[in-house]
């Protein structure tokens, strides 16, 4: 087979993949459950997060999760895919108590995994499609 006939059937597949399961191209477009892990602190708890298409590259994200076992949170956020990519996500967004808040998420196969940060924390995100 030739590099040519390879690349196409490649592309062929991907495609056809991207469209049977936009999951598997990155898009996080859904509902997710998981939990999220402080590396400062080392406190953890459930998450989830429902998320909605805005244009090709732009998401909303709703989180909500629980902050020492009966503390609710929930807080919007705006996910950019990162040009160049198809599963790279990136969040700047500006929470009370917490100020500038930002997200790297990489979201493929039905995964997200995110490291997050901000003025006096940095953690992961860890979650499945529910």
């Amino acid at each position: 087979m030739t590099r040519r006939r390879t690349l196409t059937v490649f592309a062929a597949f991907l495609i056809a993949c991207c469209m049977a399961s936009p999951a598997m191209c990155g898009n996080p477009s859904g509902r997710w459950i998981g939990s999220w892990t402080s590396q400062t602190s080392g406190h953890t708890g459930p998450l989830r997060a429902r998320i909605r298409q805005v244009d090709s590259d732009t998401y909303r994200a709703l989180f909500a999760g629980r902050f020492a076992v009966v503390v609710p949170f929930v807080y919007p956020a705006k996910l950019d895919r990162v040009p160049g990519t198809f599963d790279l996500y990136r969040s700047n967004t500006r929470l009370p108590l917490m100020g500038n808040y930002g997200m790297t998420a990489r979201i493929s196969g039905g995964r997200f995994n995110a490291v997050y940060s901000s003025k006096s924390d940095r953690g992961v995100f860890r979650m499945n499609r529910r």
